[in-house]
């Protein structure tokens, strides 16, 4: 899973750059793809400790709670409706957001306002740096969290979800394999839009 995403922002980064007419050398594209896989570590190991958070604590279904992380995490934002709804349009905002206003205020603060080197994605120096990279990797899952954090308050203000999504997975039945698919497809499917 873990390594769809790492080929899925691989892929990204070779399209993107050829698309603004940049031959990168492959280090900073192997920069640039290990950042996201860094992030998705992140996000999952946040998403099942939450799960299991939040199921004790309820006493709720933990495969509810990974599901509903998992479905908002790769829906509000993936991909904008043509002609969105205003709350669905809120969502979206706020989710998507919550990640791009955090990025460029942290970039800005570090870049612009300290005048520290090493926080401009993408810029890794000449020759590259690990440190910058780190820089970097530390703004970009600074910026999941917040997103981390919409979700949790999204799903702490609107208990009616954990039913929609148990109602969702009993079409599955009770069998663990059946979940798994469901979720192995619902990330290929974010990595492949």
């Amino acid at each position: 899973m873990k390594s769809q995403s790492g080929l899925g922002g691989y892929g990204v980064s070779l399209v993107f750059s050829q698309f603004l007419h940049v031959m990168c050398p492959c280090l900073y594209r192997l920069f640039d793809v290990s950042k996201q896989v860094v992030g998705q570590m992140f996000v999952h190991g946040v998403n099942v400790f939450v799960s299991d958070v939040g199921s004790t604590r309820s006493s709720g279904n933990a495969c509810v709670f990974y599901f509903l992380h998992i479905l908002i995490d790769t829906t509000l934002g993936v991909s904008p409706r043509t002609s969105p709804s205003s709350e669905s349009l809120m969502l979206y905002v706020a989710g998507v957001g919550a990640i791009y206003l955090t990025l460029h205020l942290l970039t800005w603060l570090f870049s612009d306002k300290l005048q520290l080197k090493g926080f401009q994605s993408g810029q890794y120096g000449s020759p590259p740096s690990l440190i910058y990279w780190a820089r970097q990797a530390a703004v970009y899952v600074v910026s999941l969290t917040s997103m981390k954090l919409f979700v949790v308050l999204l799903l702490a203000s609107w208990r009616r979800l954990f039913d929609i999504g148990a109602w969702l997975l009993s079409w599955l039945g009770n069998g663990d394999t059946a979940q798994v698919v469901l979720y192995v497809f619902i990330l290929a499917s974010s990595v492949a839009s």
